[in-house]
């Protein structure tokens, strides 16, 4: 049975192009103030202060999720829901055009998700996803990413203007691992379709 309000206060939803299939990058948010269904609303930032939605995605892709994909990738939309703490429910409020495309000169590789683990202020953790980027399978950082595009995210997620909130109440406070490997359900879905 699903936790009430375990996608409180609110999560964005950013659509985007893969090699197999398209996919989907969920993170929390925390609103600054009620949202209201059909206005744009402002978030809260890591560092207390406020940023409009449509401005903080921008940075969210520019900063950090749009270098972990190489032009092939094109993001579509961004849209943000609130959800009910007490009942679960979860009410659209807003969304926006992205009309971007990924900036790194790698390939793309079929298959493989990347995860960035961050420990909260509550001591969760905190997690990204990318499907279908850069990375290959079975990369393995611990604390420290190598020299490349995988620090864009830390940065981005540790910095005062960052908008992804935990989902249990609380701010990403230190990077722990980012991993890749190969996912199971985009593995099972090109085998029955190559049959």
């Amino acid at each position: 049975m699903p936790t009430f309000g375990a996608d409180a206060p609110g999560f964005v939803k950013i659509r985007y192009s893969g090699i197999t299939i398209p996919h989907t990058c969920k993170f929390h948010v925390k609103f600054s103030g009620t949202p209201v269904p059909g206005e744009e609303p402002n978030l809260e930032t890591l560092s207390g202060g406020t940023v409009g939605f449509i401005a903080g995605v921008t940075d969210f892709v520019d900063l950090a999720f749009q270098s972990q994909f190489n032009a092939d990738t094109t993001f579509g939309f961004a849209d943000i829901y609130a959800t009910d703490e007490d009942t679960g429910l979860s009410t659209f409020i807003y969304t926006m055009n992205l009309a971007l495309v990924g900036s790194n000169a790698a390939e793309n590789v079929p298959l493989v998700e990347g995860v960035w683990v961050f420990k909260s202020t509550a001591g969760k953790p905190v997690k990204i996803y990318t499907m279908e980027g850069v990375y290959a399978a079975d990369a393995r950082n611990i604390g420290v990413v190598p020299g490349d595009e995988r620090q864009d995210m830390i940065d981005y997620i540790l910095s005062d203007d960052n908008i992804v909130y935990g989902r249990t109440d609380a701010w990403p406070l230190a990077f722990q691992t980012f991993t890749s490997k190969e996912n199971d359900v985009l593995r099972r879905r090109s085998v029955l379709s190559s049959l």
